[in-house]
């Protein structure tokens, strides 16, 4: 099967080099290594040489580089990838008119359609662009409508390298909000992310998860230890009626996280998930997000009523313990691997009311309601039968604070399971299938307690 993938990338490479342009004389620019992941842009590489240096030629033409990158320059090169995540999915009703199981909804769709690409411009400066149709061709639950297959951009950012301890990039970009959130979609230990991961995102205000905005980030400790901080558009409140101000006047979100791995690091714009044998990974993660609304303006979806009254600030935090163990050591050529994650969240949107129901204050993210979450999951790797196996739980838990009816509309049990067969090497190409089971923790004896959900994906990656 090897050798059947390296002729077929033979073939790909071929076709790449008949078609790349001669090369302009631009600086000389030493190429640096791309990543292995679709989601991840490439890490910086050392001891470049400047323009003009003997003994650093311009190629004559484009060259492939060792990872199928399109290498124009030294330090120039872009590189292309597809990925395609096709899924039937049987999810079955939830009858709250009765204790009768629902019957099951039935979809074949595209979850995630994906082109990007990324690159470097010169030395220390990349880019990175992803379009995506999610959910292409699913039926909508009201109407059954099929979803379109019109392309957005998620990822749009540009990112330069001053120092290893600080890079700065602008654009659309992956908030760093929880550890799951930032693994790498073709590397999930189930076959998505997590329930929870949405909870931070749940205002509508930002593109699956991510926002437009600056982040700064850099590694310490011979990049063991990773800080992000960013700065992003969040929510932005509407005028005040009759004031003669325009709208977003207000503060923009922020978003940090630290990371620490003990073991081996990970450099990348995305990290974590299955890396099938060829990392050892050990570590711990915080993450931290807060905007506040102003007082002079309405909330969200607020009347004038809502104008000159003090709004809670939205604030989240998670922290996250995680673990890549090759169990024959680490090797360039994958092996078996458990991986874990135990994954904890506290979040606030500032809506608050009283016992009778009443709300006392608008808050800044009133559709985040106060709430705990929680996320375990595991799973086996086998490198010679080319399968894995998994398990995930997870739970939401409203606070007490709110009254009964939004607790029981809001918290939730998800326990999943399942096992994926790899037909290519790594990621390239699998089949999974998985059972999902939700429940409905406050739900009356008079309603179903909660639903079952099956899921089988075939995906193909290339990068």
């Amino acid at each position: 099967m090897r050798s059947s993938w390296k002729g077929k990338m033979g073939f790909i490479q071929a076709a790449l080099i008949a078609t790349c342009a001669v090369a302009t004389a631009a600086s000389a620019q030493q190429q640096t290594t791309p990543a292995t992941s679709p989601d991840k842009p490439a890490e910086t590489g050392q001891g470049a040489r400047p323009a003009g240096v003997a003994g650093a030629p311009l190629p004559g033409m484009a060259q492939i580089g060792p990872t199928r990158e399109i290498k124009i320059a030294e330090y120039t090169w872009f590189r292309f990838g597809a990925q395609v995540q096709a899924w039937y999915k049987a999810a079955q009703d939830r009858n709250t008119g009765g204790t009768n199981e629902g019957s099951y909804a039935q979809d074949f769709y595209c979850r995630r359609c994906r082109f990007f690409t990324t690159g470097s411009v010169v030395k220390d400066v990349y880019f990175n662009v992803l379009f995506e149709a999610g959910n292409f061709g699913k039926g909508d639950v009201a109407t059954g409508a099929k979803t379109d297959g019109t392309a957005r951009i998620l990822d749009a950012y540009g990112q330069v390298k001053f120092a290893q301890w600080f890079w700065f990039s602008g654009g659309s970009i992956l908030m760093p909000l929880t550890r799951n959130g930032l693994q790498p979609t073709t590397t999930y230990v189930s076959i998505d992310n997590a329930n929870i991961d949405t909870t931070p995102v749940l205002q509508g205000n930002s593109f699956v998860l991510r926002d437009l905005g600056f982040q700064a980030n850099g590694f310490f400790a011979d990049n063991h230890v990773e800080y992000r901080f960013g700065v992003f558009q969040g929510s932005r409140q509407a005028p005040a009626p009759g004031a003669g101000q325009t709208a977003s006047h207000n503060a923009p979100r922020f978003v940090a996280m630290v990371s620490a791995n003990l073991w081996d690091t990970e450099t990348g714009y995305v990290n974590g998930g299955h890396y099938f044998g060829t990392k050892r990974v050990l570590g711990i993660m915080g993450n931290w997000d807060y905007q506040q609304f102003r007082k002079d303006s309405p909330s969200i979806g607020g009347t004038a009523a809502t104008v000159g009254v003090d709004k809670n600030a939205y604030m989240g935090l998670s922290g996250a313990i995680f673990l890549n163990l090759p169990l024959a050591g680490p090797k360039m050529t994958g092996g078996d691997e458990i991986v874990a994650l135990l994954q904890f969240g506290i979040y606030d949107g500032g809506f608050t009311q009283n016992a009778t129901g009443v709300t006392t204050n608008p808050g800044t993210y009133p559709n985040v309601l106060k709430q705990t979450n929680y996320l375990a999951e595991a799973g086996y790797y086998n490198h010679a039968g080319h399968f894995s196996v998994f398990g995930k739980f997870e739970k939401r838990k409203i606070s007490d604070d709110y009254v009964a009816a939004l607790k029981t509309a809001s918290n939730q049990t998800w326990i999943a399971g399942g096992v994926k067969y790899y037909v290519a090497p790594a990621n390239f190409m699998n089949f999974a299938l998985q059972y999902e089971r939700i429940n409905n923790d406050d739900a009356p004896s008079t309603q179903q307690g909660g639903t079952n959900n099956i899921t089988f994906q075939m995906q193909t990656i290339l990068y």
